[in-house]
């Protein structure tokens, strides 16, 4: 239901998330102000573009009588707006490559390109008048994509991506997975990084008893092939 796993700027990229995940509450590492409530780290050919998202409640106003931006509106653009300065300061950035593992990508010298999500308010309102409308599509950067809670909807593309903290530099607990779940040599080396996937799998209700004992049995397995430096051929068939 978060938008953003596969770019939110430009056209959608069929590479997953790095960490196959999305995940929640965010440390941005020295910032000590409010943090993102969630972020993926979308990736294409070219490009690492985390997703910092902020979501505030459905029922919030875009604009007052007058058509003028809410207070609440305000406070929501200017805590992006502080992302978006801390992301500006180089250090930063490479803190925040090492805390996620982008750097172990370094090799491959994609360009990295911040966006930032706002899901706000609701559609009625929002648009309510041509003016309205057009006002709100000037109300912040083209690196910022704004969008009203009508506009959420299940992605069947990211039926194999599961929900982490992150509890130290490189460390990530698995909080949720998709009842969809399976093992595949794609998104292996990436899961390996997550610690805890198989209580998050035997805590999920939707996955029948016997699948989960099957997943938790072969997660070792994956884990350990992960790591191999010889894996062999590799096919988007191989999943289990």
């Amino acid at each position: 239901m978060v938008p953003g796993a596969f770019n939110i700027i430009g056209s959608s990229s069929g590479h997953y998330p790095v960490m196959s995940a999305l995940i929640s509450r965010p440390p941005l590492p020295s910032y000590d102000r409010r943090i993102p409530d969630f972020m993926w780290v979308s990736t294409n050919s070219e490009i690492d573009e985390p997703v910092l998202v902020e979501i505030e409640a459905p029922d919030k106003r875009w604009f007052t009588k007058s058509g003028a931006q809410t207070a609440h509106l305000t406070q929501a653009l200017g805590q992006i707006a502080d992302w978006k300065a801390w992301m500006g300061v180089p250090r930063n950035v490479e803190a925040f490559k090492a805390f996620y593992k982008l750097d172990r990508l370094a090799w491959q010298r994609r360009r990295f390109r911040p966006a930032y999500l706002l899901i706000y308010g609701r559609r009625a309102e929002a648009s309510a008048t041509p003016a309205l409308t057009q006002r709100r599509s000037h109300l912040h950067a083209d690196d910022v994509i704004s969008m009203t809670f009508d506009r959420l909807r299940p992605n069947p593309n990211a039926n194999q991506t599961v929900c982490v903290k992150a509890v130290a530099s490189g460390r990530f607990v698995a909080i949720s997975v998709p009842p969809t779940l399976t093992w595949s040599p794609l998104l292996a080396e990436d899961r390996a990084m997550i610690l805890g996937l198989d209580a998050a799998i035997e805590a999920n209700h939707c996955i029948t008893p016997e699948r989960q004992q099957f997943l938790i049995r072969r997660l070792a397995y994956w884990n350990e092939w992960a790591r191999r430096e010889q894996r062999g051929v590799i096919t988007s068939r191989d999943q289990e």
